[in-house]
Parts: structure tokens; C-alpha cells; sequence
């Protein structure tokens, strides 16, 4: 897998650049999905799994911090 992931666009309001980044990242997200269920994962597998990794970045970021 060798996905491309587009930069936002210079003029990003932080609405439109939250859905930009979105828009981003759901194709290498959904092919990531789809080679995990090509290699014999299920899909609710793999939904808990990159939900756990998010999880782990959020915090590790302070993202919950961020929404103050």
C-alpha cells in the first residue's frame, strides 16, 4: 500500500480544514480496511483496532485537552 495523502489547501478556514483533512485521509483509510479484510481480518476486528491506535494517539497528544 502505498497511499498519497493530499496537503490542506493554504486558505483552510478551521471548519474546511478539519473536513479537508477528512477527505484526506478516507481513501488510505478504507484501503487500509480493505487489504486487512484481503488478508483473512474481520471487519469488526479491524474497526476496534484502528479505533484503539486513534485512541492511543489522541491521548498521547493531549487531543481530549485540545477540545477545551
Amino acid at each position: 500500500m502505498n497511499a498519497s495523502i493530499n496537503p490542506p489547501s493554504p486558505l483552510s478556514s478551521q471548519e474546511s480544514y478539519q473536513a479537508e483533512c477528512l477527505f484526506a485521509l478516507e481513501p488510505s483509510i478504507e484501503t487500509l480496511v480493505g487489504e486487512a479484510v484481503k488478508a483473512g481480518w474481520k471487519r469488526d476486528a479491524i474497526t476496534l483496532a484502528i479505533l484503539m491506535i486513534v485512541a492511543g494517539l489522541a491521548g498521547s497528544e493531549g487531543f481530549v485537552s485540545q477540545l477545551s
